[in-house]
C-alpha cells in the first residue's frame, strides 16, 4: 500500500505581503527569424477524437531545450531533420541553424502518428521517435560545439510495434562503468481500449468501451549497454484511463513519479506476469471434497474448457492467453488458470467466447490422433466431462462457488457488508481528484501517494540528471516542486525550489494561453496564447533591465519590483513552442522563431 505524505512549502520562499506586478510599457528587443524548412505539426485524424488525443496533440512543444547545454534548442521540421540552434546567435542578423541528424522516414504516409519527438538522456545520448513505429538511441557526442560529430545511430528498435503512435515524455542514462550503463525510456501512447496489450483486465480499472474507448498508456522501456553494444532489457506498460498530467523517470532509473487521476496501475511486465499468482486464487467446490474450477471434454478435433463466472462478467473483465503449449486465463487481476497444455494446439484455429459468465476456450488439437489424459500437467482442479450437457450442469453448480472465490477474502456465504444503493451522493468518490505517486519498478507497486489541492501549471527544466520539475497552484502562488532522485540515503520526496508569486491566480484568467514557461533561474514567467499575444511576469528578484520605480511621497527609488509585460507576436500563425532560458524567450511558429531578450547577459 502506498504511504501517503505531504507537500509541505518552505515559508521562507512564499510572500504574503506581495502586492501584485506593475505593469510596464518598455519594449523589448525582439529578433524575428525564418526557420529554413517548416516545422512539422501533425494533428488528429477522424479516428483520433478522444480528449488525451487532443492534448497530445494539442499541448506538444516542438521548440526543445537540453538540460546539459542551456545555451542551444532543437526542433524538427516536417521533412524529419533535427536542427540545433545556439541561443545566443539568435541576438545576431544571421544565426546558424544547423541541421544534426536526419530521422530515417519509414514510409510517406504518417496519418495518425504523433508528432516526432526528442529526448536527451545523457550529456551525449538522445532518444528520438518519428512519432508512429520506430525508437532510435543515438550518440550525440558534445552539443554545444560548432565542431561537433555527426550524430551516430547505436540502435532502432520496434519494440512498441509498426506503427505505433507514440511521443517520448523523459528518458534518462545511469552509467554503471565507462562501458555499461542503463538507458531508461519512458512514451505516451493514446490506445483503443480493445487493443491495448495487457496481463490483467482493463476492467480492475473501471475501463469500459462506452466510458473509456480510449486509455492513456504509459510503456517504460530499459535498454542495456555493455561494451559498446546496445539490447533490449525489459518493457512495463501502465494504464491510466482517466487522466495522466505529469511522468518522469527517476534517477538512477528503478522508480517513477506520476501526476495523474486514480484508478492506475501497471498491466504489463516483459519480465514477469502481474496478476495475482495462482496460489493465491482457489475456487473450492466443498469442504473435504475436490477442488474444482473448470471442467474440460475433447473430441478427434479439439479440446473444449468451460470456466464459470458471475453473470455479469464481461469480455473487459477477462484476459484468455492462448499459447502452442499453454493456456493462461485471467480474471480482473487474479490468475484463476494458468499452466503447461498435455499437448500442442494450433493457436491460430483456437479461440474463445463468453455468454452468461461461463467461458468456452476451443483448443484445435495439433496431432488429432491424440486422446488427451488431462487438460494441464499437475493440475487436479480440473474435471473431464463427456459432452457440453454435462458441462452446463457443472456451471450451474459452480457459479456460487466461483463468485465467492473471485471476492478477496471472501467468507463463504455472508453477505456484504453494505449495497451499493445505500450510499448518498455526498460518499461518491469525485473523478477529478489528483494525485502524486511515486512507482516502484522493482516492486511493481505504488509506494508514496500524496493528494494535490492545487492545480499543475505546468512543467520545467532540471539540473541534469534530475526529473523535471513541476509547478503547482498554492493559494493565488505558483511552487515549484522538483521530485528527488532514490540515490539519496533518506525517504523519498520532492523539494519547494522556488515561488512565482500569483501565477496560480494569474494563469487561470488567462483561457487563450497554450504554454506556460520560467527560466532555470525563476526571475519571471511567460504565459503564451496560441496566437498573438506572450505576458512576460517578471519577479521581485529580478534585476534585468527596466525603467525605475520611485515611491512619489519620498522620491525614494524602488528596486527589484514585479512587472508584467504584454507583447504582440508579429506573426498570423499558431504558436508550436516555447523555451525560457535566462536571458531569451524563444517562440516558435511553423516558419518563424522569436528570441525575445528578457534579461541582459
Amino acid at each position: 500500500m502506498a504511504k501517503l505524505f505531504e507537500l509541505r512549502p518552505k515559508k521562507d520562499l512564499l510572500d504574503p505581503t506581495f502586492e501584485g506586478y506593475k505593469l510596464s510599457l518598455d519594449s523589448l528587443p525582439v529578433y524575428k527569424h525564418d526557420v529554413p524548412v517548416a516545422v512539422e505539426h501533425l494533428k488528429p485524424n477522424d479516428e483520433q477524437y478522444s480528449f488525451q488525443h487532443v492534448k497530445t496533440f494539442g499541448l506538444h512543444n516542438h521548440l526543445i531545450d537540453d538540460p546539459w547545454y542551456d545555451d542551444v534548442v532543437f526542433f524538427i521540421s516536417k521533412d524529419l531533420q533535427i536542427f540545433l540552434i545556439n541561443v545566443h546567435s539568435l541576438a545576431s542578423q544571421n544565426p546558424k541553424f544547423r541541421p544534426v541528424w536526419q530521422i530515417p522516414r519509414q514510409s510517406e504516409g504518417r496519418d495518425g502518428w504523433f508528432n516526432a519527438s526528442l529526448s536527451f538522456a545523457g550529456p551525449n545520448l538522445a532518444v528520438v521517435t518519428d512519432g508512429g513505429g520506430f525508437l532510435h538511441i543515438l550518440d550525440t557526442s558534445c552539443r554545444n560545439t560548432k565542431h561537433s560529430l555527426p550524430w551516430q545511430i547505436k540502435i532502432s528498435d520496434l519494440i512498441l510495434g509498426s506503427k505505433n503512435s507514440f511521443k517520448i515524455v523523459h528518458s534518462i542514462f545511469s552509467e554503471k562503468s565507462n562501458l555499461s550503463g542503463t538507458l531508461s525510456v519512458l512514451v505516451l501512447k493514446v490506445e483503443p481500449l480493445g487493443q491495448l496489450e495487457s496481463q490483467i483486465a482493463l476492467s480492475a480499472f473501471g475501463c469500459n468501451e462506452k466510458e473509456t474507448p480510449f486509455i492513456n498508456c504509459l510503456e517504460w522501456v530499459d535498454y542495456e549497454h555493455k561494451d559498446g553494444h546496445w539490447s533490449f532489457n525489459q518493457l512495463k506498460r501502465l494504464a491510466v484511463p482517466y487522466g495522466l498530467d505529469y511522468a518522469s523517470i527517476l534517477s538512477p532509473g528503478k522508480a517513477l513519479c506520476l501526476i495523474a487521476r486514480e484508478p492506475l496501475g501497471i498491466v504489463f511486465d516483459s519480465a514477469k506476469s502481474v496478476a495475482t499468482p495462482l496460489e493465491n486464487y482457489q475456487a473450492v467446490e466443498g469442504e473435504g471434497e475436490k477442488k474444482v474450477v473448470y471442467n474440460w471434454a475433447e473430441n478427434p478435433e479439439e479440446v473444449i474448457m468451460w470456466m464459470s463466472f458471475e453473470k455479469h462478467t464481461s469480455k473487459h473483465d477477462l484476459v484468455v492467453e492462448i499459447k502452442s503449449q499453454s493456456l493462461k486465463v485471467v480474471y480482473k487481476n487474479h490468475t484463476c488458470f494458468d499452466g503447461e497444455l498435455a499437448h500442442t494446439i494450433s493457436v491460430n484455429s483456437s479461440t474463445w467466447t463468453l455468454s452468461d459468465g461461463k467461458l468456452e476456450v476451443i483448443l484445435s488439437k495439433s496431432d488429432k490422433s491424440v486422446n488427451w489424459n488431462h487438460l494441464i500437467l499437475n493440475d487436479l482442479r480440473g474435471q473431464k466431462v463427456l459432452d457440453a450437457d454435462t458441462a452446463t450442469e457443472w456451471h450451474h453448480r459452480l457459479i456460487r462457488v466461483t463468485a465467492e472465490a473471485m471476492q478477496p477474502g471472501s467468507a463463504g456465504n455472508r453477505p456484504p457488508i453494505f449495497s451499493s444503493e445505500q450510499l448518498e451522493e455526498c460518499d461518491d468518490v469525485p473523478m477529478d481528484e489528483v494525485h502524486l505517486f511515486r512507482f516502484d519498478g522493482e516492486k511493481n507497486e505504488f509506494t508514496h501517494k500524496a493528494m494535490l489541492s492545487g492545480q499543475l501549471l505546468f512543467l520545467t527544466p532540471s539540473p541534469p540528471g534530475l526529473a523535471p520539475a513541476f509547478c503547482l497552484r498554492h493559494d493565488v502562488d505558483g511552487l515549484i516542486w522538483q521530485p528527488m532522485g532514490d540515490e539519496l540515503e533518506q525517504p523519498w520526496r520532492c523539494l519547494h525550489t522556488a515561488a512565482l508569486q500569483a501565477l496560480g491566480y494569474i494563469q487561470a484568467s488567462k483561457e487563450q494561453r497554450k504554454f506556460t514557461v520560467a527560466p532555470p533561474n525563476m526571475t519571471y514567467a511567460a504565459l503564451c496564447d496560441a496566437f498573438t499575444h506572450v505576458y512576460i511576469y517578471r519577479q521581485p528578484n529580478c534585476s534585468s533591465t527596466g525603467v525605475d520605480m520611485v515611491y512619489r511621497p519620498t522620491g525614494r527609488k524602488v528596486g527589484n519590483v514585479a512587472r508584467q509585460q504584454v507583447l504582440n507576436i508579429d506573426s498570423p500563425e499558431e504558436c508550436l513552442g516555447a523555451v525560457a532560458t535566462n536571458t531569451f524567450l524563444l517562440i516558435l511558429t511553423s516558419s518563424t522563431l522569436f528570441a525575445v531578450r528578457v534579461n541582459s547577459d
